[in-house]
């Protein structure tokens, strides 16, 4: 069976199978999103005391798998991205469950100024002195697109966010998006959304900024690696680069050293102390 056809019942009934196996005496299982976690994850943990998995179907499927699992093996855990949990009113309590510092791992990679400068300094001639800057205007940009995705998630207002662009709507001269455009993108993607006018919309946006929660706990960080990838190719001299360059480069760049610096690696940490568990070399 091909990776990309294994649904989320396959995942758990294999991951049933390895936790009774007694080989797995003693082993943590680290259970993430997406792929690309993997990528990055794997290099972090021991893997000769862990085994680094993701389960299909999104973060409400994985935060089930590991609530399941935890019942017959104690040695489970869960990483997800944040989205806007850290910014909520309600803490998040999900038993063996752990979230990433900013809105997602993407973003805090973001965060990391060597990662940033790193890619700037391959596919432009900008100095150092202003990588910062573009990290900024680049959240600046898409600060509208990060407010409506919290709105969306705080009300619930079921709009579809998914394969809807917004590269070509974007102006890096005064660090906007045509919204209005998009807006109406999003709309023809969303026969259930339950605000469709623009200026209630907005007046709901405002309201949300004003509430002034850091720009990285707001920020998706793939909405943002499409805008700095935007934003790369029109300085003219990387025509050719994608997204999927540029996410290699945050991943590859960002060392165990720096992810010890995060409370995601320090919460996991006690965890695992507590269970006489050894997950970090």
């Amino acid at each position: 069976m091909k990776r990309q056809d294994i649904t989320y019942q396959d995942k758990l009934n294999e991951l049933r199978l390895d936790l009774s196996h007694p080989n797995s005496d003693g082993i943590c299982f680290v259970l993430l999103e997406g792929e690309t976690d993997i990528r990055l994850f794997r290099k972090f943990f021991n893997l000769e005391n862990c085994k680094v998995e993701n389960i299909p179907g999104g973060n409400p499927k994985l935060e089930a798998a590991v609530s399941e699992l935890v019942t017959i093996y104690e040695l489970v855990i869960g990483v997800r991205d944040a989205d806007f949990i850290n910014i909520e009113t309600i803490p998040y309590s999900n038993k063996n469950m752990f979230l990433t510092d900013y809105h997602d791992i993407e973003m805090s990679l973001i965060s990391d100024d060597d990662s940033i400068s790193t890619i700037i300094f391959e596919f432009t001639d900008i100095p150092k002195a202003n990588h910062n800057a573009i990290r900024d205007k680049v959240i600046s940009t898409i600060e509208q697109i990060s407010l409506l995705k919290w709105l969306n998630f705080s009300e619930n207002l079921e709009i579809v966010f998914d394969k809807t662009g917004f590269q070509d709507l974007l102006s890096f001269a005064n660090l906007k998006i045509d919204f209005e455009q998009y807006f109406n993108r999003l709309l023809s993607k969303s026969p259930n959304a339950k605000i469709v006018d623009i200026a209630a919309i907005t007046s709901k946006m405002d309201a949300l900024k004003t509430l002034n929660k850091h720009p990285y706990q707001i920020c998706n960080g793939h909405d943002f690696i499409k805008t700095l990838t935007q934003f790369i190719r029109e300085q003219g001299k990387a025509k050719s680069i994608n997204d999927d360059i540029v996410s290699s480069i945050l991943r590859i760049n960002y060392t165990k050293e720096k992810f010890s610096t995060t409370q995601l690696y320090a919460s996991t940490k006690i965890w695992a102390d507590s269970k006489n568990c050894s997950i970090y070399s």
